[in-house]
């Protein structure tokens, strides 16, 4: 295996998520080590320029460039939370939070001025800081985020929050030694992100973190190598709003990639529904065709076949003559489509399948067929005798030469077909399994068939209210049973219900079952 494959999967292993993925495959990088390589150069020529010269700005410039800095934040964070309910990323949740409260504390803080407005500007970083911890220490991509995570994340920033804000008080001093601390706090979380990126926690597109935890820390940093003096305030200013240009293009850029990719997949998928809808149509039109040609070839051989009639023809020519007529008009009704032809109606069961047994046994197969003499169902008469000609020719196939017996039954509301053959029979275990579509019991039989017939006759014959089963024959063999609804005119009263009259004896009577011709 390659060493990328490897390198691929371990990162793969790496970067846990909560819910779906719904990452795109392009991504929108920003590489961190140039931007912070930056920084850290403009953070000691700041540090070298400001010992030989001093820098004055007027307050209202510090003003509005700490205004411009908290749009940008704000910017950023919109973009963020969006990105996060676009792709799932978590970053984006937590990320988006700590820049709308770095914007929102920026322009709070913007008339504050003194001792006062130290202890709120190191809670506001302090804050943003466990938020964006959150993000670099938790999972890539959490789509299961929840009101009552969020809210004990935030209770906890307050908490640190409040730790440096009751401290500092009015004492610069202290107020020095917590911009010392959050400062290299955020330089730290930058090495952190770094290093969890690199074993693969996190993608590369997360690489702008980096460089704006490293511009946050600067921030805090460089003012106090500078001193308090308008030129420190300047590069806090500065190193404020690179961080949050960083912050901004990282973060718009995800999200235009995002909903780019997003689009085009949108697109892609809406081709090719377009052409799966066209393939069917094409599908459906070809199969009209087929069908037209088709029942103009059965009307073609009915035709030929009601024509046909020798000088002296014999009974049982005769008979196979019918029979072929018969099952011509059976296929006619199968290929018609016409609404009408697929009604439920009564029909009588002995007349349905005559033909079909008459031609089995010209082919050659023995089959006994036992029917009341009056046996009327309900259903279509042309699918239910394709079903049992479907069991016939299973029977020869995997039963050759065994006589086959089709009895019909009439027990209260129901008719029952029972074709019955005297072979080897079918293990219990797979009397359910036979109707699977595509289930054969011996797949490398050389026996011809492809598992869906059985299916598709327990299909046609439960979409009329009734069933086909399996069961064992007397002899071992198999015995398939098809039920479907008796007429209503000739269905039994089991017996006497209250508030009834008692049926006449002509009513619930069956007439005594005879073997046909």
């Amino acid at each position: 295996m390659p060493a990328s494959s490897g390198t691929d999967q371990r990162t793969h292993a790496a970067a846990p998520y909560r819910g779906p993925d719904r990452r795109g495959v392009a991504r929108f990088v920003i590489r961190a080590a140039l931007p912070t390589a930056v920084l850290v150069v403009l953070a000691v020529a700041w540090l070298v320029a400001a010992r030989h010269s001093k820098i004055s700005v007027s307050p209202r410039t510090l003003t509005e460039l700490g205004a411009i800095a908290a749009t940008l934040a704000f910017m950023a964070g919109v973009a963020c939370l969006l990105r996060w309910r676009l792709d799932g990323i978590a970053r984006g949740w937590w990320c988006g939070w700590a820049l709308l409260a770095l914007g929102a504390g920026q322009l709070v803080l913007q008339p504050i001025s003194g001792p006062s407005a130290l202890g709120a500007e190191l809670a506001t970083v302090a804050l943003a800081m466990v938020l964006v911890g959150r993000a670099v220490l938790g999972p890539e991509v959490d789509t299961t985020i929840r009101a009552s995570t969020t809210l004990t994340i935030v209770m906890f920033g307050l908490a640190v929050a409040l730790v440096p804000a009751l401290g500092v008080g009015r004492s610069h001093d202290r107020a020095r030694v917590g911009f010392v601390i959050l400062g290299s706090a955020w330089i730290l979380l930058a090495a952190v992100a770094a290093l969890r990126q690199r074993r693969g926690h996190h993608d590369a597109e997360a690489g702008w973190i980096i460089p704006v935890a490293v511009a946050l820390g600067l921030a805090k940093l460089v003012p106090l190598g500078i001193g308090a003096t308008n030129t420190g305030m300047f590069a806090e200013r500065w190193f404020e709003l690179s961080a949050m240009s960083l912050a901004c293009v990282g973060a718009l850029g995800g999200l235009v990639q995002a909903a780019v990719h997003h689009r085009t997949r949108a697109l892609r998928e809406h081709i090719e529904r377009e052409r799966e809808l066209a393939n069917r149509q094409r599908v459906e039109e070809n199969f009209a065709d087929r069908l037209h040609e088709m029942r103009s070839t059965v009307v073609a051989l009915e035709g030929g076949v009601a024509t046909w009639a020798p000088d002296r023809a014999e009974e049982h020519e005769s008979s196979l003559r019918a029979a072929l007529i018969a099952e011509i008009r059976r296929l006619r009704t199968l290929v018609n489509e016409s609404p009408a032809a697929t009604g439920v109606a009564p029909f009588d069961v002995e007349r349905a399948l005559a033909s079909t047994i008459e031609l089995q046994r010209a082919n050659g197969q023995s089959v006994m067929f036992r029917v009341p003499a009056s046996a009327q169902a309900l259903g279509r008469p042309a699918e239910i005798t394709q079903v049992v000609h479907g069991l016939l020719s299973n029977a020869a196939k995997y039963a050759p030469g065994s006589t086959v017996w089709v009895t019909v039954s009439h027990a209260l509301d129901e008719i029952s077909i029972r074709v019955e053959d005297q072979g080897r029979g079918i293990d219990a275990q797979y009397w359910d399994r036979v109707f699977e579509r595509g289930f054969r019991l011996d797949p490398s039989s050389r026996v011809a068939g492809d598992g869906l017939g059985l299916a598709v006759a327990r299909k046609i014959v439960r979409d009329q209210d009734g069933d086909l089963w399996l069961e064992e024959g007397p002899t071992g063999g198999a015995a398939f049973v098809l039920s479907i609804p008796a007429a209503p005119a000739l269905r039994i009263v089991a017996g006497r219900a209250e508030g009834t009259s008692v049926p006449t004896s002509s009513q619930r009577s069956i007439l005594p079952m005879e073997e046909a011709r």
